[in-house]
């Protein structure tokens, strides 16, 4: 029987392919042509981890349910797609064990089928978080629930049909409303009443699927609405304790939608205690191996746990983790699954780094797109990307597909990164034509992190009338 060891991509005839699998990959636009990318190329995580599994000789394989669904961008990093149910447990088992040689680990960084990629690699005798765990089961129900058990507090909740003629909240308004799935990365919203929670539940309804073949189980939570700041916190669990790598400061879109705006990360948490919460989240939820990324706010009555995900976090936002720990957190996630001590920060890494979201706050049409390559002069610069174009319909952001690009920078203080990603931002433009009645420009003065980030996107009027930011 062939073991890992004996393993490579060497061509050599005593070796046997050591295979590094992953169901499905993680997919987000990239820059829509070269002049509107700046800096560094941000992959999605998935995609890293896979160019780290062949740094280390292993041949790569991708399970999708459709193939023809992710193009040739990836094409780079996988040595085979296979084709098959990538829901069933079963059908990940079957296709794994046709591969010829020996199979090293089996993952998956969406979080729709993190759970099938732990059944599949408990079944096989190799590493990875213990299936069947609240933390991936892509149900927010089950977090809550989870959290009851534990006896940890958590926030009111209550699920809904989306469906329901008579909708409405259980516990109340306001209330975070979000899908019961879908990883928590689509059609969220911060609502105030019946009708906003109705016209959400519109929007989810007229969404055909997740990607991936993923359906909307069509079943809304809504959540207590929880005034305070936000945080995030990135580590890995290899043993019974978590370690983590980043926290960050979160800052999220104004309502209705609720996404992700602004991340600034360090490597200081929020409060000290906050590392106890952690490890009382994690355990409650089951998730025992592997990176995390969790956030949590910090509100009157404490702190209330806000998203949990078995995996680095997506759009790129890892490059922020790796930037302010020293550590390739995707090199980390495979070297964890290889049964690799984890990795000694590398020296250098800087105080703090920050991700802000390009968004439309109108619909429209993209008119113009300019800017992005005087932000790469910026000191701090990582990377700055614009991935809509001219003629492209942009709107508000209800997931990452829908997002207009984002400016990544580094700093010696958080302050000091914020503001080089708000002179990046104040290069960048993308003008777009917004048929609706005009707005009232903001108020002058002092501008918050939410009104800068939103000063990218520039929504005019057609004929004369003010600039919308």
């Amino acid at each position: 029987m062939p073991t890992p060891m004996d393993a490579g991509r060497t061509g050599s005839p005593s070796a046997v392919p050591a295979w590094f699998v992953v169901v499905e990959l993680p997919v987000r636009p990239r820059a829509a042509r070269t002049e509107l990318a700046a800096g560094e190329r941000l992959d999605p995580a998935g995609v890293v981890q896979l160019d780290r599994a062949l740094d280390r000789g292993l041949q790569t394989a991708v399970l999708t349910l459709d193939r023809a669904g992710y193009g040739p961008d990836d094409d780079w990093v996988v040595d085979r797609w296979i084709e098959c149910d990538t829901f069933d447990a079963d059908a990940v088992l079957q296709a794994v064990r046709a591969l010829e040689g020996v199979v090293v680990a089996v993952t998956s960084a969406v979080p729709g089928f993190a759970g099938t990629a732990a059944v599949a690699a408990r079944a096989l005798g190799l590493r990875g978080p213990t299936p069947g765990s609240a933390a991936l089961a892509d149900d927010r129900g089950a977090l809550h629930r989870a959290l009851a058990d534990a006896g940890l507090p958590g926030v009111d909740w209550a699920e809904v049909a989306a469906h329901d003629p008579d909708l409405t909240s259980p516990i109340g308004y306001p209330c975070v409303v979000r899908p019961v799935d879908g990883g928590g990365a689509f059609d969220a919203g911060l609502v105030s009443d019946d009708r906003e929670l109705r016209a959400l539940a519109a929007r989810h309804l007229a969404r055909p699927d997740y990607g991936r073949g993923m359906r909307p189980r069509r079943l809304l939570v809504v959540e207590e609405h929880v005034p305070g700041p936000r945080f995030g916190v990135d580590g890995y669990v290899d043993g019974s304790d978590p370690v983590v790598l980043a926290w960050s400061e979160v800052v999220t879109t104004p309502p209705p939608h609720l996404d992700s705006l602004v991340r600034t990360a360090t490597t200081r948490p929020p409060v000290p205690e906050a590392i106890d919460w952690v490890r009382a989240w994690l355990a409650a939820t089951g998730h025992d191996a592997g990176p995390f990324h969790l956030e949590f706010l910090l509100g009157p009555a404490g702190p209330r746990l806000a998203d949990l995900g078995p995996g680095l976090p997506g759009g790129g936002g890892h490059a922020c983790t790796d930037l302010v720990s020293g550590v390739d957190t995707a090199d980390l996630a495979v070297g964890l699954l290889l049964g690799e001590p984890p990795a000694v920060p590398a020296p250098g890494a800087a105080g703090a780094s920050t991700q802000v979201l390009l968004v439309a706050h109108a619909v429209g049409v993209v008119r113009e797109v300019a800017g992005v390559r005087e932000a790469a002069g910026i000191p701090g610069l990582v990377a700055a990307e614009v991935v809509t174009d001219v003629g492209r319909v942009a709107g508000p952001a209800t997931c990452w597909q829908e997002r207009l690009g984002q400016v990544v920078t580094v700093g010696d203080t958080p302050e000091q990164s914020w503001r080089r990603a708000a002179a990046a931002l104040d290069a960048i433009q993308v003008d777009v034509v917004a048929p609706a009645l005009p707005r009232p420009a903001p108020r002058p003065g002092a501008r918050s992190c939410r009104d800068v980030a939103a000063s990218s996107v520039v929504v005019r009027r057609r004929g004369p009338g003010s600039r919308i930011r």
